[in-house]
């Protein structure tokens, strides 16, 4: 009978930092995800729904399209947006902002994948949610070139003099060190951007600022 060979794996504990980084727009930041009314139509699609003749409230459709730091609002309406601007917070989400740095390392040759990026940096906030500050907001109308059909208008929420703070854990002593991360968000901000319209040159940034 063969001989079992046991063997011990000894699991060191992992040590991580966290800073907080401020980061402010360069170029217009553009919020626009896909609205409830547009979300609601896909899924009655699929179930086969008969489509409604009811005329969409084009105010729950700008609303919709962001993320925000206290919850949807539920008042679709041109002073519920107003109230939600002024007392709730748009937002961009950690899934977007990681993102843009993993693909700021490969875009920038700084490694041949992003996985060891992925791996040794977080990107803190409650909801996965990171608000934003800004100086000015509108809504811009754009016709969207469809695959079908004639074009779609589009309405889009556009902020001017943007920032945002949010908190970096990464593993002390890993694969990138802190100025090493900061390099990669200020290439992204260059670069890259965050938000819509990014291949047109929207939601460029750069870092404001870092504290322990």
């Amino acid at each position: 009978m063969a001989k079992t060979t046991e063997k011990t794996i000894v699991l060191k504990p992992i040590s991580t930092k966290r800073v907080t980084v401020t980061i402010s727009g360069d170029s217009d930041l553009i919020l626009n995800k896909m609205n409830d009314i547009n979300a609601r139509t896909l899924i009655d699609k699929q179930k086969n729904k008969q489509k409604t003749v009811k005329e969409p409230n084009e105010w729950e459709a700008i609303i919709t399209a962001m993320h925000w730091r206290d919850g949807k609002p539920t008042d679709y309406s041109e002073q519920g947006l107003k109230d939600a601007l002024e007392n709730n917070a748009p937002c961009i989400t950690t899934f977007g902002l990681k993102k843009s740095f993993e693909q700021a390392v490969v875009r920038n040759n700084i490694d041949k994948y992003s996985t060891k990026f992925q791996n040794s940096v977080n990107i803190i906030a409650p909801s996965g949610l990171v608000p934003i500050t800004f100086a000015k907001h509108t809504v811009v109308e754009k016709l969207i070139a469809a695959k079908k059909g004639s074009p779609v208008l589009s309405r889009q929420n556009v902020f001017a003099g943007w920032s945002a703070t949010f908190d970096i854990q990464f593993v002390d002593g890993g694969e990138y060190s802190l100025d090493q991360i900061l390099q990669i968000i200020g290439l992204a901000g260059f670069g890259g951007g965050i938000g819509s319209g990014r291949s047109s040159g929207y939601g460029r940034y750069h870092i404001e600022g870092v504290t322990a």
